[in-house]
């Protein structure tokens, strides 16, 4: 090979590696956009988890005081646990008619993906029976006495 033929080459070899270097960091970009997302996803799913498992253990207690409508001290007691276990957390419950009661909980929810001075809006079905006010996401639960 003459050198008049090598010195071309070296120009386009260093366009090659700023071009690959560029999509490896907007690869890289794309994975931490990623991994964020995915983490925001589980912290809310640990939230709603958390609240059903408040919403069922009032379930528990209101069937256990008795179908005559009488509240206990296990219902109580839960209704004051529940802004421990979920930030705000506020459990009431409901008579959907009958036997049939529905146990609700609400939270503060985390505005993730809002853009400054937009409201959250849950992509998640509202609640039975239940208005909950902005910036709050819930879940219900319904249950026999």
């Amino acid at each position: 090979m003459s050198r008049a033929a090598g010195r071309g080459v070296g120009g386009s070899t260093l366009l090659e590696v700023a071009i690959a270097v560029g999509i490896m960091a907007m690869c890289g970009l794309g994975l931490m956009s990623t991994q964020l997302g995915l983490s925001r996803q589980a912290q809310q799913a640990a939230a709603r988890e958390r609240a059903v498992f408040a919403a069922d253990a009032l379930a528990e207690a209101a069937r256990a005081a008795g179908a005559g409508g009488a509240t206990g001290i296990a219902t109580d007691r839960w209704k004051a646990l529940t802004a421990t276990i979920v930030p705000e957390g506020q459990l009431s419950t409901s008579s959907a008619g009958g036997d049939a009661s529905i146990a609700t909980v609400s939270w503060l929810a985390t505005p993730f993906g809002t853009v400054s001075g937009t409201a959250a809006t849950s992509r998640i079905a509202a609640c039975i029976d239940a208005a909950v006010p902005a910036g709050r996401d819930c879940a219900s639960l319904a249950f026999l006495r």
